[in-house]
């Protein structure tokens, strides 16, 4: 995965996305939640955002999409595996990356939360997949998935305010 990431100068640490009016919903693991910003199942694409509380992490998980990240907030941790372990990686705010697929991972937070822009596309449906601890699959994710998602999700707001 590619990585930009702006130089110390170019660094507002005191920069600080506001989701203050963000109505996230839990995804997947505890301290982790998500809100899906856009949907385009004939054109293979979702957008969404990710927050990790302090210490909140997703699951193993294979791009099997095109994907690029924005950090917006805080540090974003990542763990690949490795022969006999982990690789712990950290992209901070303001870091920018570009991949193509097939990266397995873990993301999440340590210490401060990390909220993340996720723009992904796809050729085949498949989003991503769940994996194991083993690194099996256990469950692919497609954009009709996402979408199906987002239209509950949608329906369910337009209930809250009717």
């Amino acid at each position: 995965m590619s990585m930009i990431r702006l130089g110390a100068d170019e660094r507002a640490d005191s920069f600080r996305f506001d989701t203050s009016r963000t109505d996230w919903k839990p995804f997947v693991t505890e301290g982790c939640f998500y809100r899906i910003l856009a949907v385009d199942v004939p054109a293979g694409t979702a957008e969404m955002l990710v927050k990790f509380e302090p210490h909140g992490r997703c699951l193993y998980h294979r791009h099997a999409a095109a994907v690029k990240t924005l950090v917006l907030e805080g540090d974003l941790h990542l763990y690949e595996p490795a022969p006999g372990g982990e690789i712990h990686s950290v992209k901070p705010a303001g870091s920018f990356s570009m991949g193509a697929g097939g990266e397995v991972h873990i993301e999440g937070a340590e210490e401060h939360p990390v909220i993340v822009y996720f723009a992904m596309s796809t050729k085949t449906d498949v989003i991503y997949e769940i994996l194991d601890r083993d690194l099996n699959l256990k469950r692919a994710i497609t954009v009709q998935d996402f979408y199906d998602d987002w239209q509950r999700w949608n329906e369910s707001a337009e209930r809250k305010t009717a």
